[in-house]
């Protein structure tokens, strides 16, 4: 994250038509990034959302895959924007992350380390590359009438400070270091943050200027793992 700045870019939100299962209509889901529909393990609306109040525990069709995904509620969903129904992919977004650990929901990821779809896609658009991707995925749909429509959009786009490229959020294996749980063995009863929180407050570490002990502090109180 200390090497990523968000800069506003011109782009567009595509509407896309995701059919019910049933047969019964279709919700309409929009999206800035097409292409990792691909990835999608269900669609949400807001749960207090009276328009899709019914459809809560149904099945759509999930376009361009051979898959049918749930329908499922979480007030995360801001029913004012857009059409106020959700596509999920927790694989590559964060706060679909934790709508995924929230509802136990598969984690799909469709890019490899260099940006292009992988094998857990359909094999049309393996090794296309993300914006190549894009546009066949936006085609595709088009072609087959799930195009609702294209809005010119504002959005923050994540920029890797070192390269300029676009920063996809994406599922790797990294090792973490625990800061705010004890560790086995530790006589001290304290985790990793504690003790740095605690050597400041006792006066054995000194910051100067003094006032940077506020920034410090609500740094190591919401340190992340």
């Amino acid at each position: 994250d200390l090497e990523v700045e968000n800069e506003e870019k011109d782009g567009s939100l595509w509407h896309i038509a995701y059919p019910l299962a049933d047969g019964s209509g279709q919700l309409v889901v929009a999206t800035t990034r097409p292409e990792t529909m691909l990835g999608d393990v269900a669609v949400m609306v807001h749960p207090e959302d009276e328009r899709y109040a019914h459809l809560i525990g149904k099945q759509v069709k999930l376009p361009l895959c051979d898959r049918e995904i749930p329908v499922i509620a979480d007030e995360y969903v801001d029913k004012a924007f857009g059409t106020g129904v959700v596509k999920v992919t927790p694989a590559h977004d964060q706060n679909d992350y934790q709508v995924g650990q929230r509802h136990q929901l598969p984690m799909i990821c469709v890019l490899t380390l260099t940006a292009t779809i992988n094998d857990n896609a359909p094999e049309k658009y393996r090794g296309l590359e993300r914006f190549a991707a894009r546009k066949a995925v936006v085609a595709d749909l088009e072609a087959l009438g799930l195009l609702v429509e294209t809005k010119k959009h504002k959005l923050m786009v994540p920029i890797c400070t070192r390269t300029g490229q676009v920063i996809e959020p994406m599922l790797t294996d990294q090792w973490f270091v625990a800061m705010n749980k004890v560790g086995s063995g530790d006589a001290t009863g304290k985790s990793i943050a504690q003790k740095a929180i605690d050597a400041v407050a006792s006066g054995q570490v000194k910051f100067v200027p003094e006032n940077w002990v506020n920034t410090y502090n609500q740094w190591m109180n919401n340190i992340q793992d």
